[in-house]
């Protein structure tokens, strides 16, 4: 009998055992493919005129590795041709740095941030308006918010996070609806811009324009969160 209960013990103890590895050996197959997703954000660019003056919304795809190196955080191309020339260069830069620099100092972001751009050639001389929208997508990118997908926006960016003036919101306001956005947020006070008729940008393009001051304003209406 004793014999007999060792032999059932033993049994038990090898069948938990197995189990605990199989649990073990499963949670080693499934980590590292979760770690190495990383975090992706598409953001459109409002831009009325691009690549020999065709009105549409271009997209930037913005990827974060979460890596641990480089320390600081760094951007790069995605591509090894650069698709972007012109004005977006210096957008582009301006909107990460203000990005990086907002978050700081509770957070410290390390690791490879790609960028890549469904379209090729120069942004036009409008490529500043771009940068409220950028700001915003590096930011989501780095906090973890999903943005919105039927709000766009268009402005500059102040580096103390303001948002400037735009020209063409009209024609924007018309691309955002092609486009299948429901919300356009532009600069404060340009809602009542000269050749804009407020009765048809509600009624014809079904695109709602809503005027924002600053990135946490507009932030929090195209994530729902607060910046």
């Amino acid at each position: 009998m004793h014999a007999r209960k060792m032999s059932t013990t033993r049994s038990t103890y090898s069948r938990v055992a197995a189990l605990a590895m199989g649990l073990l050996l499963g949670l080693f197959v499934l980590t590292p493919s979760t770690a190495s997703l990383g975090r992706t954000v598409t953001i459109p660019i409002s831009v009325s005129t691009y690549a020999d003056n065709q009105v549409g919304f271009p997209t930037f795809v913005l990827k974060w590795d979460e890596g641990r190196q480089p320390d600081p955080l760094a951007l790069r191309w995605g591509r090894s041709q650069v698709p972007v020339r012109g004005a977006g260069m210096q957008s582009i830069q301006r909107a990460f740095r203000y990005a990086v620099e907002r978050l700081a100092p509770s957070l410290h972001p390390t690791g490879t941030l790609s960028l890549y751009a469904t379209f090729s050639g120069p942004l036009s001389a409008e490529g500043s308006t771009a940068e409220a929208a950028l700001a915003i997508g590096f930011l989501a990118l780095l906090k973890g918010d999903p943005l919105i997908r039927d709000i766009t926006i268009t402005g500059t960016l102040e580096m103390d996070g303001r948002i400037g003036p735009v020209a063409q919101v009209a024609e924007k306001t018309t691309a955002a609806a092609r486009a299948g956005y429901h919300v356009l947020l532009v600069p404060r006070g340009q809602f009542y811009a000269p050749r804009i008729n407020r009765v048809s940008l509600s009624l014809d393009s079904n695109v709602l324009v809503r005027e924002v001051e600053t990135i946490e304003e507009a932030y929090e209406i195209m994530t729902g969160k607060k910046l």
